[in-house]
């Protein structure tokens, strides 16, 4: 498969981009001696990236409740590939593709893929691009978008693991979430229908803790929202004060999947060829919510022909005492 890297440089700041997967393999923020994002080594990216370390995934990112969802009174299947449900597009997802590379600047590059009709079960066939660019030395926005010929659903995000010491784990990390719901999950990992108040719960970090106080088997969706958003809205605080080095981040998704990487086990290598144990990075996936095909009372995630599917998010590195926590900022539910 090919492997070929892109990379964008801008204002100090560099990123570097593999056309497998359109995935993010390296991040380095103005004056940082690191890469702030998990990457792996060459040959590690595509079908045997399982932990889709830093991929762009789809045509539905997260799960879909036993690879089944129903559109315009049709029924259709997916393969499973996570138990018994379809999880980040399926075996052959967007991220075990190679995206073709669009267009390319100092600060931005743009890659694109077309999924036809009856690609991995979904309908219609759906022009995909992502867009990586560098907005500042210190910030960079990832965006998608999506038109499709017929009714399909689209939930596109990068799958990002964070780590802002650059090696260890991250159970020393402090995570703020502006959520002030979140959705339980069953022994499968899938939504069980509530959406329950994080208040007195072991899911609430609305004021920030500790990554070592989260829940066992952090996995879940926060919901920042009830959709979409044109407006970027704030969605997590990352903080290492063993680095000085602080990500805020903010989305245009009403979803954010928090995974605390405790699946690695060392069967993937970094790209400095150390094995990657548990909680080596925290995933924050901005997204749709979870199985939201099969749930009318979830954000939607149906794309029409004549539409243009996008989503935005943006990450805002900083270093030292000007970082700025964001303490009790819930987003808005109804918006």
């Amino acid at each position: 498969m090919d492997e070929a890297s892109f990379t964008i440089e801008h204002d100090g700041m560099s990123a570097e981009i593999l056309a497998v997967g359109a995935s993010l393999v390296a991040l380095r923020p103005r004056g940082a001696g690191h890469s702030m994002v998990l990457g792996l080594r060459q040959g590690g990216y595509g079908a045997s990236n399982r932990a889709y370390v830093g991929s762009s995934v789809g045509r539905f990112a997260n799960r879909i409740a036993f690879g089944r969802f129903a559109l315009d009174g049709r029924d259709h299947v997916t393969p499973v590939n996570d138990g018994p449900h379809h999880l980040h597009g399926g075996p052959a997802g967007f991220s075990t593709r190679a995206w073709s590379l669009v267009s390319r600047t100092s600060s931005e590059a743009v890659l694109a893929l077309r999924s036809e009709d009856g690609d991995e079960g979904y309908p219609g066939r759906v022009d995909a691009r992502a867009i990586f660019t560098i907005i500042a030395g210190d910030e960079l926005q990832i965006a998608y978008e999506a038109v499709t010929d017929r009714p399909t659903i689209v939930n596109l995000t990068s799958h990002l693991y964070f780590n802002l010491s650059g090696d260890g784990d991250i159970l020393g990390h402090r995570l703020t979430v502006a959520a002030d719901r979140y959705l339980p999950i069953d022994e499968t990992t899938i939504p069980t229908g509530e959406i329950a108040p994080v208040e007195g719960t072991r899911f609430d970090f609305r004021r920030g803790r500790p990554l070592a106080e989260r829940p066992e088997g952090l996995d879940h969706n926060f919901c920042l929202a009830s959709q979409r958003s044109a407006a970027l809205r704030p969605a997590a605080t990352l903080a290492c004060e063993a680095s000085g080095w602080t990500l805020e981040m903010t989305t245009s998704e009403p979803g954010l999947q928090v995974y605390d990487g405790a699946k690695f086990d060392g069967s993937q290598e970094s790209a400095a060829g150390t094995p990657l144990q548990a909680f080596a990075g925290l995933a924050l996936e901005p997204q749709i919510w979870p199985d939201a095909p099969n749930r009318p009372n979830f954000p939607s995630a149906l794309l029409l022909p004549g539409e243009t599917y996008r989503n935005v998010s943006r990450y805002r590195f900083i270093n030292g005492s000007s970082a700025v926590v964001h303490e009790g900022g819930a987003a808005e539910n109804d918006e």
